[in-house]
Protein backbone atom coordinates (compact mmCIF):
# COMPACT_ATOMS: atom_id res chain seq x y z
CA UNK A 1 0.00 0.00 0.00
CA UNK A 2 1.13 3.59 -1.16
CA UNK A 3 1.55 6.55 1.97
CA UNK A 4 -1.03 9.19 1.34
CA UNK A 5 -0.35 11.90 -0.42
CA UNK A 6 0.45 14.38 1.73
CA UNK A 7 1.95 12.75 4.83
CA UNK A 8 2.26 15.96 6.69
CA UNK A 9 -1.23 15.80 7.62
CA UNK A 10 -2.03 14.58 10.81
CA UNK A 11 -4.19 10.77 10.89
CA UNK A 12 -7.06 9.94 11.78
CA UNK A 13 -7.51 6.78 13.41
CA UNK A 14 -11.32 5.22 14.13
CA UNK A 15 -10.26 1.61 14.71
CA UNK A 16 -6.75 -0.52 15.32
CA UNK A 17 -4.64 2.84 15.70
CA UNK A 18 -6.29 4.40 18.12
CA UNK A 19 -4.55 4.48 21.17
CA UNK A 20 -5.20 1.65 23.47
CA UNK A 21 -5.62 -0.67 20.37
CA UNK A 22 -3.97 -3.44 19.25
CA UNK A 23 -2.16 -1.44 16.59
CA UNK A 24 -1.56 1.51 18.35
CA UNK A 25 1.95 0.18 19.54
CA UNK A 26 3.16 0.74 15.57
CA UNK A 27 3.27 4.02 15.44
CA UNK A 28 3.03 5.19 19.65
CA UNK A 29 6.85 6.24 19.19
CA UNK A 30 6.19 8.74 16.81
CA UNK A 31 2.96 10.46 18.59
CA UNK A 32 3.71 14.59 19.14
CA UNK A 33 -0.35 14.92 20.09
CA UNK A 34 -3.06 12.77 19.88
CA UNK A 35 -6.28 14.24 20.42
CA UNK A 36 -10.48 13.69 20.16
CA UNK A 37 -12.19 13.99 17.04
CA UNK A 38 -14.96 12.73 14.77
CA UNK A 39 -15.82 12.96 11.14
CA UNK A 40 -19.43 12.36 9.66
CA UNK A 41 -19.99 9.62 7.31
CA UNK A 42 -21.28 5.74 7.84
CA UNK A 43 -19.83 3.04 9.99
CA UNK A 44 -19.98 -0.26 9.49
CA UNK A 45 -17.72 -3.81 10.36
CA UNK A 46 -16.70 -6.79 8.64
CA UNK A 47 -14.94 -9.85 10.15
CA UNK A 48 -14.29 -7.62 13.34
CA UNK A 49 -12.75 -4.25 11.39
CA UNK A 50 -14.35 -1.20 11.34
CA UNK A 51 -14.84 0.44 7.89
CA UNK A 52 -15.45 4.39 7.57
CA UNK A 53 -17.22 5.51 4.32
CA UNK A 54 -17.23 9.55 3.98
CA UNK A 55 -19.47 9.05 1.02
CA UNK A 56 -22.53 8.08 2.82
CA UNK A 57 -24.38 8.27 6.01
CA UNK A 58 -24.42 11.50 8.89
CA UNK A 59 -23.14 9.47 11.75
CA UNK A 60 -20.11 11.44 13.85
CA UNK A 61 -17.87 8.01 13.97
CA UNK A 62 -15.84 9.57 16.70
CA UNK A 63 -12.18 8.36 17.14
CA UNK A 64 -8.20 10.31 17.32
CA UNK A 65 -6.36 12.86 16.13
CA UNK A 66 -3.17 11.59 15.87
CA UNK A 67 0.10 14.14 15.08
CA UNK A 68 3.01 12.97 14.47
CA UNK A 69 6.53 14.39 15.04
CA UNK A 70 7.96 16.86 12.88
CA UNK A 71 10.91 14.59 10.72
CA UNK A 72 9.04 11.07 11.92
CA UNK A 73 5.97 10.98 9.65
CA UNK A 74 7.01 8.47 6.85
CA UNK A 75 8.05 6.56 9.64
CA UNK A 76 4.97 6.73 11.40
CA UNK A 77 2.72 6.07 7.73
CA UNK A 78 5.17 3.66 7.06
CA UNK A 79 4.56 1.87 9.95
CA UNK A 80 0.55 1.73 9.11
CA UNK A 81 0.92 0.73 5.61
CA UNK A 82 3.37 -2.64 6.55
CA UNK A 83 0.20 -3.86 8.19
CA UNK A 84 -1.42 -3.86 4.61
CA UNK A 85 -4.42 -2.26 4.96
CA UNK A 86 -4.73 -2.19 1.11
CA UNK A 87 -6.61 -5.10 1.34
CA UNK A 88 -9.26 -3.75 3.39
CA UNK A 89 -8.76 0.05 2.79
CA UNK A 90 -7.42 3.09 0.82
CA UNK A 91 -6.49 6.84 2.07
CA UNK A 92 -8.83 9.74 1.53
CA UNK A 93 -8.48 13.18 3.15
CA UNK A 94 -11.08 14.24 5.64
CA UNK A 95 -11.59 17.34 7.93
CA UNK A 96 -11.48 16.15 11.32
CA UNK A 97 -14.16 17.70 13.41
CA UNK A 98 -15.19 19.62 10.62
CA UNK A 99 -11.93 21.71 10.40
CA UNK A 100 -8.65 19.93 10.62
CA UNK A 101 -7.63 18.80 6.88
CA UNK A 102 -6.51 15.07 8.02
CA UNK A 103 -5.64 11.71 6.46
CA UNK A 104 -7.47 8.71 7.23
CA UNK A 105 -8.21 4.95 6.10
CA UNK A 106 -11.53 4.57 4.53
CA UNK A 107 -13.11 1.41 4.08
CA UNK A 108 -12.46 -0.78 0.30
CA UNK A 109 -16.38 -1.78 -1.04
CA UNK A 110 -17.39 -0.82 2.97
CA UNK A 111 -21.40 -2.47 1.59
CA UNK A 112 -19.85 -5.71 0.49
CA UNK A 113 -20.09 -8.67 3.56
CA UNK A 114 -20.50 -5.97 6.55
CA UNK A 115 -23.09 -4.60 8.79
CA UNK A 116 -23.57 -1.41 10.57
CA UNK A 117 -22.02 -0.36 13.50
CA UNK A 118 -25.04 0.64 16.35
CA UNK A 119 -22.84 2.99 17.82
CA UNK A 120 -19.92 5.94 16.71
CA UNK A 121 -16.85 4.72 18.44
CA UNK A 122 -15.48 1.37 17.50
CA UNK A 123 -13.65 -0.62 20.52
CA UNK A 124 -11.07 -3.90 20.32
CA UNK A 125 -11.92 -4.54 24.13
CA UNK A 126 -15.45 -5.60 22.58
CA UNK A 127 -14.17 -8.08 20.49
CA UNK A 128 -16.38 -11.16 21.42
CA UNK A 129 -13.06 -13.63 21.15
CA UNK A 130 -11.00 -11.55 23.82
CA UNK A 131 -14.58 -10.61 25.74
CA UNK A 132 -16.14 -13.93 25.64
CA UNK A 133 -14.14 -16.73 24.56
CA UNK A 134 -11.31 -16.33 26.74
CA UNK A 135 -14.22 -16.86 29.77
CA UNK A 136 -15.55 -19.96 28.20
CA UNK A 137 -12.25 -21.45 27.47
CA UNK A 138 -11.70 -20.76 31.59
CA UNK A 139 -14.95 -21.60 32.35
CA UNK A 140 -13.80 -25.36 30.12
CA UNK A 141 -10.57 -25.36 32.16
CA UNK A 142 -12.04 -25.30 35.46
CA UNK A 143 -14.41 -28.05 34.60
CA UNK A 144 -12.59 -30.59 33.50
CA UNK A 145 -9.14 -30.44 35.55
CA UNK A 146 -9.81 -34.21 36.78
CA UNK A 147 -9.11 -37.18 34.00
CA UNK A 148 -10.17 -40.66 34.85
CA UNK A 149 -8.89 -43.57 32.88
CA UNK A 150 -10.60 -44.04 29.96
CA UNK A 151 -12.80 -40.24 30.14
CA UNK A 152 -11.64 -39.10 26.67
CA UNK A 153 -14.28 -36.71 26.50
CA UNK A 154 -12.48 -34.66 29.20
CA UNK A 155 -9.41 -34.39 27.11
CA UNK A 156 -11.31 -33.93 23.66
CA UNK A 157 -13.12 -30.81 25.66
CA UNK A 158 -9.70 -29.50 26.76
CA UNK A 159 -8.27 -29.45 23.10
CA UNK A 160 -11.19 -28.22 21.74
CA UNK A 161 -10.63 -25.14 24.37
CA UNK A 162 -6.94 -25.34 23.46
CA UNK A 163 -7.40 -25.05 19.32
CA UNK A 164 -9.89 -22.59 20.49
CA UNK A 165 -7.39 -20.21 22.24
CA UNK A 166 -4.82 -20.85 19.48
CA UNK A 167 -8.02 -19.28 17.29
CA UNK A 168 -8.32 -16.17 19.74
CA UNK A 169 -4.62 -15.60 19.66
CA UNK A 170 -4.51 -16.00 15.65
CA UNK A 171 -7.25 -12.93 15.37
CA UNK A 172 -5.02 -10.83 17.97
CA UNK A 173 -2.12 -11.71 15.11
CA UNK A 174 -3.74 -10.83 12.53
CA UNK A 175 -4.84 -7.20 14.35
CA UNK A 176 -1.39 -6.98 16.09
CA UNK A 177 1.02 -7.45 13.00
CA UNK A 178 -0.67 -7.56 9.42
CA UNK A 179 -3.24 -8.61 7.56
CA UNK A 180 -3.31 -11.93 5.32
CA UNK A 181 -0.60 -14.14 5.22
CA UNK A 182 -0.38 -17.55 7.15
CA UNK A 183 -1.50 -17.38 10.93
CA UNK A 184 1.01 -19.97 11.86
CA UNK A 185 3.47 -17.49 10.28
CA UNK A 186 2.12 -14.44 12.52
CA UNK A 187 2.09 -15.80 15.19
CA UNK A 188 5.69 -15.93 16.26
CA UNK A 189 5.67 -12.73 16.45
CA UNK A 190 4.45 -13.30 19.72
CA UNK A 191 8.22 -14.10 20.89
CA UNK A 192 9.28 -10.24 20.24
CA UNK A 193 6.82 -9.07 22.64
CA UNK A 194 8.11 -8.06 25.99
CA UNK A 195 4.76 -9.13 27.58
CA UNK A 196 5.13 -12.36 26.12
CA UNK A 197 8.46 -12.94 27.45
CA UNK A 198 7.38 -11.69 30.92
CA UNK A 199 4.31 -13.65 30.78
CA UNK A 200 6.48 -16.91 29.94
CA UNK A 201 9.14 -16.60 32.54
CA UNK A 202 5.76 -15.75 35.26
CA UNK A 203 3.98 -18.93 33.92
CA UNK A 204 6.24 -21.61 33.01
CA UNK A 205 8.19 -22.88 35.84
CA UNK A 206 9.96 -26.00 34.24
CA UNK A 207 11.09 -26.92 31.07
CA UNK A 208 9.58 -29.94 28.92
CA UNK A 209 9.58 -31.30 25.70
CA UNK A 210 7.08 -32.62 23.12
CA UNK A 211 7.52 -35.09 20.46
CA UNK A 212 6.47 -34.00 17.23
CA UNK A 213 3.68 -35.33 14.88
CA UNK A 214 6.42 -37.58 11.97
CA UNK A 215 8.30 -38.03 15.18
CA UNK A 216 11.47 -36.54 13.78
CA UNK A 217 12.75 -33.82 16.53
CA UNK A 218 11.37 -32.82 19.66
CA UNK A 219 10.01 -29.07 20.58
CA UNK A 220 10.87 -27.75 23.63
CA UNK A 221 9.32 -25.13 26.26
CA UNK A 222 12.07 -23.06 27.95
CA UNK A 223 10.92 -19.59 29.87
CA UNK A 224 13.85 -18.38 28.66
CA UNK A 225 13.46 -19.49 25.09
CA UNK A 226 10.58 -17.53 23.51
CA UNK A 227 10.69 -18.54 20.07
CA UNK A 228 11.20 -22.35 21.22
CA UNK A 229 8.45 -21.84 23.52
CA UNK A 230 5.81 -20.87 20.67
CA UNK A 231 6.91 -23.83 18.73
CA UNK A 232 5.99 -26.35 21.91
CA UNK A 233 2.62 -24.59 22.04
CA UNK A 234 1.59 -24.33 18.69
CA UNK A 235 2.84 -28.25 18.57
CA UNK A 236 0.53 -29.16 21.35
CA UNK A 237 -2.27 -27.93 19.42
CA UNK A 238 -1.22 -30.32 16.71
CA UNK A 239 -0.75 -33.68 18.44
CA UNK A 240 -3.68 -36.36 19.03
CA UNK A 241 -4.57 -38.01 21.97
CA UNK A 242 -3.31 -41.50 22.19
CA UNK A 243 -4.51 -44.76 23.88
CA UNK A 244 -3.38 -46.71 26.63
CA UNK A 245 -1.62 -45.72 29.77
CA UNK A 246 -0.33 -42.89 27.27
CA UNK A 247 -3.36 -40.89 27.57
CA UNK A 248 -2.44 -39.70 31.05
CA UNK A 249 0.38 -37.84 29.69
CA UNK A 250 -1.55 -36.58 27.13
CA UNK A 251 -3.80 -34.85 29.74
CA UNK A 252 -0.86 -33.81 31.90
CA UNK A 253 0.44 -32.10 28.74
CA UNK A 254 -2.80 -30.59 27.34
CA UNK A 255 -4.12 -29.34 30.62
CA UNK A 256 -0.67 -27.62 31.88
CA UNK A 257 -0.43 -25.97 28.23
CA UNK A 258 -3.58 -24.43 28.07
CA UNK A 259 -3.69 -23.18 31.66
CA UNK A 260 -0.02 -21.53 31.02
CA UNK A 261 -0.60 -20.19 27.43
CA UNK A 262 -4.38 -19.09 28.27
CA UNK A 263 -2.51 -17.32 31.52
CA UNK A 264 0.80 -15.80 29.22
CA UNK A 265 -1.76 -14.77 26.56
CA UNK A 266 -4.30 -13.04 28.70
CA UNK A 267 -1.38 -11.08 30.54
CA UNK A 268 0.04 -10.06 26.63
CA UNK A 269 -3.47 -9.05 25.70
CA UNK A 270 -3.90 -6.82 29.22
CA UNK A 271 -0.45 -4.73 28.14
CA UNK A 272 -1.29 -4.35 24.73
CA UNK A 273 -4.95 -3.97 24.36
CA UNK A 274 -6.25 -2.85 27.89
CA UNK A 275 -3.38 -1.10 29.54
CA UNK A 276 -1.27 0.32 26.40
CA UNK A 277 -2.24 3.87 25.67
Amino acid sequence: MKKPQDIALPFFAYGIFKPGQLAFPRIKDFVYRAEDGYVTGSFKERDGLPLFNPSQGRINVRGTLIHFIEGRERDAYNRIIDIEPDKVYKWDTIKVNDKVNSNVLVGKRPVRGSVSLEESTWDGKEDPLFKYGLKEIESILENNSVFRFGDYNVIFRLQMAYVFLWSIIERYANLRYYFGGKPSEKVKYLADEESFVEGLKTYVKSERVIVSVDQLNYKKLNPGNPKSSIDYYYQVRCNSAHRGKAVFKDFDIIKDSLTELLAIFKYVLDNTLYLAK
